[in-house]
């Protein structure tokens, strides 16, 4: 199937949500996502998640890596690793396989780490050098 012309030149595959918007549902994407409003509902990304210093979801969260820096009511599941900034705040359950918490950031709940695999500690390695 051929791809179509994108006409309004939003082309881009994240998916991002203003600080003005407000959304009720849950939301879900393959790709990445940025939040810096107000959702209520759940949030499934296959990229990477990002919650703006603006926004308040209250709902879970799930994806592959994901950084909070507003706030969080809900549980949070990232396969890789979960930061809460300075900003941030967490009230739920984290499960991940790593975990930051920055200087300021709230977090109220359990957190749940699975250690890394020796193949994914590998392959990471390899990818800092």
């Amino acid at each position: 199937m051929a791809k179509k012309q994108d006409v309004f030149g939003v082309s881009g595959t994240d998916t991002v949500i203003g600080s003005s918007v407000k959304l009720k549902g849950n939301l879900s994407s393959e790709t990445d996502i940025t939040v810096d409003g107000t959702l209520v509902g759940n949030i499934k990304s296959g990229g990477h998640l990002t919650i703006g210093v603006n926004a308040h979801i209250t709902g879970n969260l799930s994806a592959t890596s994901i950084t909070i820096a507003g706030q969080v009511d809900g549980n949070v599941l990232a396969v890789d690793s979960a930061s809460v900034m300075e900003t941030g705040q967490v009230h739920g359950d984290i499960s991940c396989s790593r975990l930051e918490v920055g200087m300021g950031g709230v977090f109220v709940g359990m957190s749940k780490m699975k250690p890394l695999k020796a193949t994914e500690l590998e392959a990471q390695a390899g990818s800092d050098s």
